[in-house]
């Protein structure tokens, strides 16, 4: 390894970064391009993205995003571990290691949602796996997801298959609002919201520092919107990708958490009168709460993993982070996409 460098990524001309990520991130390069420095909130804590380099080029990133945590009671800073990558050419050269060993150098507590690939490198440094996270998912319309008839106007079809799950939802009224045009009214709803602490449970702590960042200042706010039903609120990512319209429920906080599970329903039934073709979530608790809404048979876990420097932390965060949703970490990433 000689021959190559570790550095922050501030530390790195933007003509190198730009090029490493053309050839890496592909549909997302332009959005990282020009938001890294948001995405990877960069100025919250010491902890930036490193990139190993060999002279002007750039081979490989392990990118980071801190926010707080509550551990048994206490706050402590830590860092997701996103946007992994080293050039394909030198991928099996242990720069994916090197890389790993000197962020956990870095950061004493890291946590990561990845693909196997990565399970597979980061458990060569003793982190530990949990797949209690999973991603609930409602096709509305899954013909849309068949190649074959993706090009057919199937609106006939797709009709019938709205009736039919509309008839088993009730029909309550809910507005849709943008929330670049709105975002006082999602701050002082935030401030009140319930917050539920669940004993040797690690939770992300969400203030307003944290919600300033990941909402009022994200550079996609555009796509963003909320519903309010009875003083709970729900934020979502409305976009349309490859020819699906999706709804993805990026995080909901609530004054009376007995409406969590009318709440999703009341979406459902939205969705279905607004042409989406694909509701999505990310949860970590029982998932019967949705099953009305979320059918099992398209759930699927997400690999969650972690490192502590002290053995206590890392105790703690092996049982997963109880309170995850869609807009942590890179979950929804493709808010980044272009």
């Amino acid at each position: 390894m000689s021959e190559y460098k570790i550095t922050k990524i501030s530390e790195v001309e933007q003509s190198h970064l730009s090029d490493f990520y053309k050839k890496n991130y592909f549909d997302r390069h332009k959005s990282l391009i020009n938001n890294w420095k948001w995405w990877y909130r960069i100025g919250y804590s010491k902890f930036e993205p490193l990139i190993i380099s060999s002279g002007e080029k750039v081979l490989g990133q392990a990118g980071t995003q801190p926010i707080d945590l509550s551990i048994n009671g206490k706050k402590v800073l830590a860092s997701w571990f996103l946007d992994f990558s080293v050039n394909p050419e030198l991928r099996g050269k242990g720069i994916g290691k090197n890389l790993t060993k000197k962020l956990m150098e870095t950061c004493p507590n890291l946590i990561t949602f990845c693909n196997e690939k990565t399970l597979k490198i980061v458990e060569n440094f003793s982190w530990k796996d949990n797949f209690s996270t999973v991603r609930l998912a409602k096709p509305i319309n899954p013909l849309k997801f068949l190649p074959i008839v993706k090009k057919i106007k199937l609106q006939f079809a797709d009709n019938i298959l709205r009736k039919i799950i509309k008839k088993d939802l009730k029909s309550t009224k809910i507005n849709l609002k943008k929330i670049d045009n709105n975002y006082n009214v999602i701050k002082d709803s935030f401030k009140i919201r319930k917050i539920l602490n669940i004993e040797n449970s690690p939770q992300i702590l969400r203030d307003e520092t944290w919600l300033d960042w990941r909402i009022k200042d994200c550079p996609y706010k555009k796509d963003l919107y909320f519903f309010e039903y009875k003083n709970n609120f729900l934020i979502a990512h409305i976009f349309s990708k490859k020819g699906i319209n999706r709804l993805n429920i990026l995080f909901t906080y609530f004054i009376d958490q007995s409406y969590e599970k009318e709440i999703f329903q009341i979406i459902l039934s939205w969705s279905v009168d607004n042409n989406i073709d694909l509701l999505w979530a990310i949860r970590k608790k029982e998932i019967d709460l949705f099953e009305k809404v979320f059918p099992k048979k398209f759930t699927k876990p997400v690999i969650f993993a972690c490192w502590g420097s002290e053995q206590d932390n890392l105790k703690f965060l092996s049982n997963g982070l109880d309170n995850v949703q869609g807009i942590d970490s890179d979950l929804d990433s493709s808010m980044l996409e272009e």
